[in-house]
């Protein structure tokens, strides 16, 4: 696969991180007694299976396949986009190995978040550790690897603005992590702490997408430019 396909495979999958979004705001909007709360609620409450209090919240999502659904899509494009992106952007076969393990199982835990998806019998079974270790694995590595992505990007002219832009995202993820963990919300809700610990996932996703595409084009314009101004020089 040349290095131009590469690219466009790669932005075409990542987009479809779009799937992962749009889900998870139909779901939350279908949920109306009582009505989703996007600070106090954590993301996971969408796809809770069951309707019941727990711990003390009421929690019915009537459309909670289609989160989890929205779950295994986004763990999908994220581990594929990922293992693109490495081979596109990073030269070094150890700096691949390492961003490629992060990225890889952020995006296996975020697809076990739906299979492992919340509900009564999984807590009755004693199993929700999982659905909790697939939630870790989904936001602590993924951040750390966009965040190491971002800054061996940056080495890079060519991927200079990109590994900025993405090296703040990482940052921000795992600053946001350590809130959660430490259930640390200084008043905005537990629910908004945990979205800025999992929305820079959702924005790598699309926006390394969208970044890919816009570059692919912009470089076929640029040599197509290139080619008619050498065919128009003297004796060409």
């Amino acid at each position: 696969m040349t290095t131009e396909r590469r690219r466009r495979t790669a932005g075409v999958v990542l987009l479809f991180g779009l799937v992962y979004i749009v889900f998870e705001f139909v779901t939350a909007m279908a949920w109306v007694d009582p009505p989703y709360d996007w600070a106090r609620n954590f993301i996971s409450d969408l796809g809770f299976s069951d309707c019941a209090v727990v711990n003390g919240e009421p929690i019915c999502s009537p459309l909670h396949p289609l989160m989890n659904a929205g779950f295994m899509v986004q763990g999908t494009v994220f581990t594929i986009g990922s293992l693109l992106v490495v081979r596109i952007m990073l030269q070094r076969l150890w700096e691949r190995l390492v961003v490629a393990v992060l990225l890889v199982s952020s995006g296996v835990g975020t697809f076990f978040v739906g299979v492992f998806h919340q509900s009564l019998a999984l807590y009755e079974a004693g199993l929700n550790g999982f659905h909790l270790l697939a939630a870790t694995l989904a936001i602590g590595p993924g951040n750390a690897g966009i965040l190491l992505l971002g800054l061996l990007a940056f080495r890079h002219v060519e991927w200079r603005d990109y590994g900025i832009a993405v090296a703040l995202l990482g940052v921000a993820g795992l600053v946001s992590s350590v809130l959660l963990v430490t259930e640390t919300d200084f008043g905005l809700g537990i629910g908004l702490i945990e979205r800025f610990a999992v929305y820079p996932l959702n924005a790598w996703t699309i926006g390394s997408g969208v970044g890919l595409l816009v570059k692919g084009v912009r470089d076929k314009n640029v040599r197509a430019a290139r080619m008619r101004e050498t065919a128009a020089l003297p004796g060409s």
